[in-house]
């Protein structure tokens, strides 16, 4: 199985590596691969994904194999979630794609979500039992589709940690942390 978990990762937090470890202790002999988006995708305060990824590899450095990031969405533009999974699945079979379960409410304004439902499985990450699989069930009962949920109870806001943070410093990995500071990124002017 390989795992898409996509995002902004703008930072990225302890949260998102506690939903790696999550994943990797879950779906055992998995791959996961981080897709973080690129900088044409349409969010306010998204820093450039050169120092995203940067971030995510200072991250991640002690992961083997098992997690891997990628930069498709750097190169190739956002273009939708179906569309990385579709380039995505030239390179790697068996795609589960991670969301959390906070996203499910507005999935039905996503790019073409009735043929990405179709076609890949979701993990979702049922933060602070948000919601419950019988209400995410009939919220899709009239299109195919095929739910994996996964509890997970760390809430972090990437906000409010780009909003202060020294304050928030305890959310960071200690090596993104220093990076943020020593390229001076999110600084408020």
């Amino acid at each position: 199985m390989n795992i898409i978990y996509g995002g902004s990762f703008n930072p990225p937090t302890q949260a998102h590596l506690h939903i790696i470890n999550k994943l990797i202790e879950t779906f055992d002999l998995s791959k996961v691969i981080i897709l973080p988006v690129g900088n044409d995708y349409q969010k306010s305060d998204l820093i450039n994904f050169n120092h995203r990824y940067e971030m995510l590899s200072l991250m991640l450095k002690t992961y083997n194999s098992q997690v891997i990031i990628s930069d498709l969405e750097h190169h190739n533009g956002y273009k939708g979630t179906l569309s990385a999974l579709k380039t995505l699945s030239k390179t790697y079979d068996n795609l589960h794609f991670v969301i959390g379960s906070d996203n499910l409410e507005s999935l039905k304004t996503w790019i073409n979500y009735e043929e990405l439902l179709n076609t890949y499985t979701f993990i979702i990450m049922n933060r602070n039992h948000y919601m419950s699989q019988e209400k995410a069930e009939d919220m899709f009962k009239d299109i195919k589709h095929k739910f994996i949920f996964v509890d997970f109870d760390m809430e972090i806001s990437s906000t409010k940690i780009r909003n202060d943070i020294d304050k928030n410093k305890e959310y960071l990995t200690q090596e993104v942390y220093q990076y943020i500071k020593d390229h001076k990124l999110y600084e408020v002017s």
